[in-house]
């Protein structure tokens, strides 16, 4: 099914929703086993292990976030896992699926989640692997790195918070 620029909407994910879930989160991760020499079927179980304790980390870790799956035209293209904190606007996962990557999607979610964050004159903060491809659409739109966290660099985008001109 080809994927075009639709409508994008969100909706509250289910228990159906796990395998959509799962593929999606591997599909982050194809980068990663193209490095070792792995059989497909213990990737798979590496996946799923970690998979699950990603889940679990994000429930215990962000209580109160928004955990949403993404969508253009009701196709479900990703994930949006985000934690409206006091300090700042915390994107804890931000995925698509392959075929929604590379179209301007990404930037049109990171864009109006900075819109957000600038109208509450907030940071946007998240974690992204060091080597993710996901890194470089961080960086084109201002993020910058504040700490090394092991396999994972933390950043952070700060709206202009200054007077403004009439």
């Amino acid at each position: 099914m080809q994927l075009t620029r639709g409508k994008i909407g969100f909706r509250i994910i289910e228990d159906a929703d796990r395998a959509f879930l799962f593929d999606l989160y591997a599909s982050t991760r194809n980068w990663e086993f193209q490095q070792t020499s792995w059989t497909e079927a213990d990737w798979r179980d590496f996946l799923q292990g970690q998979f699950a304790a990603q889940d679990l980390h994000y429930q215990r870790a962000f209580p109160n976030a928004i955990r949403r799956i993404i969508q253009i035209d009701g196709r479900d293209i990703g994930r949006l896992y985000l934690d409206r904190q006091d300090d700042c606007l915390r994107i804890i996962e931000l995925s698509l699926i392959p075929d929604a990557r590379g179209r301007g999607i990404g930037t049109d979610l990171l864009r109006s989640l900075m819109n957000e964050a600038h109208g509450g004159k907030v940071p946007v903060r998240l974690h992204v692997e060091k080597h993710s491809p996901a890194l470089n659409l961080y960086l084109r739109h201002g993020f910058r790195a504040v700490s090394d966290a092991g396999h994972h660099i933390a950043m952070e985008w700060m709206p202009q918070t200054g007077p403004r001109e009439l």
